[in-house]
């Protein structure tokens, strides 16, 4: 089962926060852009067990929205497929901080056309 409410560091809210000042995405939004591209790239699996000192909570709902059931799976086959023990909270926080890292470019909602094609 996922975490009702997952914490995010104060860096990783602040990273989101700036995204939406540039690109008018809510931090939601964005998280889950950022999920889905740590997803799509498995090469640079690495989990952060490290507890956030300053969190932000944001609950399960509105992170994940009408959407959750889906973004369970793709994380639980992820995890399976990584061979990760590790606890979902730091899982959904470390893929969160690696698609924002891939996301560090961007300036402007039309930067993430990218995002949305294939290689």
């Amino acid at each position: 089962m996922f975490p009702t409410r997952i914490q995010l560091s104060k860096k990783t809210w602040d990273k989101l926060q700036y995204l939406q000042t540039k690109t008018r995405l809510t931090p939601n939004v964005t998280a889950r852009i950022a999920i889905s591209l740590a997803l799509r790239d498995t090469r640079t699996a690495s989990i952060n067990e490290s507890k956030p000192e300053q969190a932000h909570v944001i609950n399960r709902d509105v992170l994940f929205g009408e959407h959750e059931k889906a973004y369970e799976a793709l994380i639980r086959q992820f995890c399976f497929e990584q061979n990760v023990q590790n606890d979902i909270q730091e899982v959904i926080r470390s893929l969160i901080d690696s698609g924002l890292h891939k996301l560090g470019h961007t300036r402007s909602l039309s930067d993430l056309r990218h995002v949305f094609q294939y290689e």
